[in-house]
């Protein structure tokens, strides 16, 4: 299956999981919610490492895998944090910045050249973000000076480094992609409980009070195949990462429309406008391909 197919339908389930991420945020202790999705998606993971399916590796290169864990674990605090504060329209077409930082580092330091429809695509992509990011910016009025628009940003920054990241221990290092995934949600669960316990138990009962929703076990459900679909696309010899950033983060499509939809958000023309500026961009990239 080509690696655009499979970014396209990370890209679904992503925004299918940015729905049942908000709704598990809402009014709720953010830590233990982040600890609670993360140990759901361990756990579902860990037949495949009983079973045996998944390769030895050497402490290096569990080294390197909980180095990613810490990045996007860094990524998921700021950016769930903010989830719980920002509408979701706005809060996901902040997270859709993430291609301006990746495309730059994938470029700039990874050497990599997409064809020049693709490289149309990409812009007409990134200034449909920048829109739908102003539209967000109409909305809140002094957008730069929120604190948790601050946090979606750097969130934002840390996912657009994992990005890169992931490229590097899957095709340079050759991790196998199951893999890479299996030991991640480990680390992950194992990181989220540790913050977890130093930073919220102490404190809980003089914080957000916690409640325990079934949207956690949907979240890991959703993210393992959102990841499984993403670490196979990224794992392709001829992927670009960022092409596939730009399609994963077309994830924004589902979360713009359920935040008008379901969350009665407030609508605005550029973001419409924005909104049929990425479908463009994405059929360009599409069509852009060999």
């Amino acid at each position: 299956m080509s690696w655009l197919i499979l970014a396209l339908a990370s890209a679904f389930f992503l925004g299918c999981y940015d729905l049942a991420k908000k709704k598990s945020v809402q009014d709720n202790a953010v830590r233990p919610v982040l600890f609670l999705c993360s140990a759901f998606y361990a756990l579902l993971m860990s037949p495949i490492l009983l079973s045996g399916h998944c390769e030895n590796l050497p402490l290096q290169s569990h080294l390197l895998l909980a180095g990613k864990a810490v990045i996007v674990g860094g990524s998921w605090i700021l950016t769930y944090n903010a989830l719980a504060h920002l509408p979701l329209s706005i809060a996901t077409t902040i997270r859709a910045l993430a291609p301006v930082f990746t495309i730059f580092i994938a470029v700039t330091f990874m050497g990599e050249r997409p064809f020049a429809m693709q490289w149309a695509g990409v812009a007409i992509c990134v200034c449909s973000y920048v829109a739908l990011s102003m539209a967000g910016r109409k909305e809140m009025g002094h957008f730069f000076s929120n604190g948790w628009v601050i946090s979606m940003l750097l969130g934002t920054v840390l996912a657009a480094c994992s990005g890169v990241y992931d490229k590097f221990i899957l095709q340079r290092m050759d991790f196998e992609p199951l893999t890479v995934q299996v030991w991640f949600s480990i680390y992950m669960a194992l990181l989220q409980f540790i913050i977890a316990a130093v930073t919220w138990f102490p404190k809980r009962k003089t914080s957000t009070p916690f409640q325990f929703r079934w949207t956690f076990l949907l979240v890991a459900v959703l993210l393992i195949v959102a990841d499984r679909c993403y670490f196979l696309a990224v794992s392709d010899p001829d992927a670009l990462i960022s092409l596939i950033t730009v399609f994963r983060r077309s994830s924004v499509l589902i979360g713009f429309v359920a935040g008008l939809l379901i969350f009665k958000e407030k609508k605005s023309a550029l973001k419409w406008i924005a909104l049929f500026g990425i479908i463009t961009g994405l059929c360009l990239i599409a069509l852009g391909k060999g």
